[in-house]
């Protein structure tokens, strides 16, 4: 019983000294330091007050250095001769995370039990009577600066936002450039000068604008079946969303580009197809009964005769037919102003059909049972096949160009 104890007592020193921030500090990581610190403080002192009295030390070491550090990363950042782009916005990084470092010191002193429980120690008293002084000396709360730092942030997207404005109707990516800025103003501070509004002004610029023309003609297949998938690819433009913020796809009428200029046109030629291609397999294998069986008899003197048992033989084979057809559509994205290929890939679409049947030759008892397999006789036509893979042929060119442009 006493080793138990004793066991269980030194288990919980080692885990308090452990989770006191002790390892973090040393290493220099003060703000995860404070934070297991607080933690630490925030448990029951257990019967050893060592983890407590080192976390205690650790807070307010750890909470010095973070502190300095946060607040020089904010000074140089905040310097008139600093040119860093967006650099409020890491200055207010710096404030949030001064302002958990703050809440975490806060959170370790602020557990009752812990500070009667520090009262009734010796010269440990000493230290947690002086632990909300020094803390007190610091800031509680960054809200102010945080408040007027958003201001700033919203004034340097906004700023960003205006300059690449200027460009929108010569280059798409400075509209969109715009956008982007006139947004993070607006997330910064509300309305920030009309910014909402302006990120409207500038979306109809960024968006890039591809048109889907109709089908190649090939002489892979029919002009009424070109035709048909056509159809169905461009049948499903109207029904899907747009692939990102800055893409829209349309068909190819006197609607497209709802006005605006069309920058890319994607086009679409079946290159390949294989309607019905039959193949015939067939492999054998011997088989055996299970059992022995009499195949014979044999004397073993003049007037004795005995049974020959052996296990039966036959020959099993087995066909395969296999029915395959394969469907090859190339996409081909080409730049409006330049005739340039920007991007080519094909789509492909197979149907694969397979039956089996055996046979067997020899003693019959050699299956064991076993019923051979008859073939399927209802095989797929080439229509059959053909137009299974069309329909889905026209869902993957619709994927595959959400796909290419969903980060556009």
């Amino acid at each position: 019983m006493f080793r138990s104890i004793l066991f269980i007592g030194t288990t919980a020193i080692l885990l308090g000294a452990c989770s006191s921030g002790k390892t973090a500090f040393n290493r220099r990581k003060f703000d995860v330091a404070v934070q297991k610190a607080s933690q630490r403080l925030q448990q029951r002192p257990g019967l050893n007050k060592r983890g407590h009295t080192t976390a205690t030390w650790v807070l307010q070491q750890a909470f010095k250095q973070a502190y300095e550090l946060h607040q020089s990363a904010i000074r140089r950042l905040s310097a008139p001769a600093n040119t860093d782009p967006f650099r409020w916005e890491v200055v207010y990084r710096e404030y949030e995370q001064l302002q958990t470092l703050t809440d975490n010191a806060r959170r370790g002193f602020a557990r009752r039990g812990f500070a009667r429980s520090v009262r009734r120690t010796g010269g440990f008293a000493n230290t947690c009577d002086t632990c909300t002084t020094w803390l007190a000396t610091y800031p509680a709360s960054y809200q102010d600066r945080q408040r007027d730092i958003r201001q700033l942030a919203a004034a340097d997207r906004y700023e960003a936002a205006e300059q690449a404005f200027a460009y929108r109707e010569e280059n798409r990516l400075a509209a969109k450039d715009a956008y982007l800025h006139y947004r993070k103003a607006n997330d910064w501070v509300p309305d920030y000068r009309q910014a909402s509004a302006k990120a409207a002004d500038a979306l109809p610029f960024a968006i890039l604008r591809v048109v889907i023309e109709p089908l190649y003609p090939s002489r892979e297949i029919s002009f009424s079946d070109n035709q048909e998938l056509q159809r169905l690819i461009l049948g499903q433009i109207p029904r899907n969303e747009a692939p990102s913020t800055f893409v829209r796809l349309y068909p190819p009428d006197e609607f497209a580009g709802d006005g605006y200029p069309i920058h890319q046109t994607i086009q679409l030629q079946v290159t390949d197809y294989s309607p019905y291609n039959e193949s015939n397999t067939s492999s054998s294998t011997t088989v055996y009964s299970n059992q022995l069986y009499k195949v014979g008899e044999k004397k073993i003197n003049d007037s004795t005769k005995v049974d020959i048992m052996e296990k039966v033989s036959g020959t099993l084979t087995t066909y395969q037919r296999t029915i395959r057809a394969d469907l090859t559509l190339r996409i081909r994205a080409v730049d409006t102003q330049t005739d340039k290929v920007l991007w080519e890939e094909p789509v492909w679409e197979s149907r694969s059909w397979q039956t089996e049947w055996q046979t067997f030759s020899g003693d019959d008892r050699a299956l064991n049972g076993h019923t051979l397999t008859t073939a399927n006789p209802f095989s797929p036509s080439r229509w059959q096949l053909y137009d299974s893979m069309r329909d889905e042929l026209a869902d993957d060119v619709i994927r595959r160009l959400r796909t290419k442009y969903a980060y556009d």
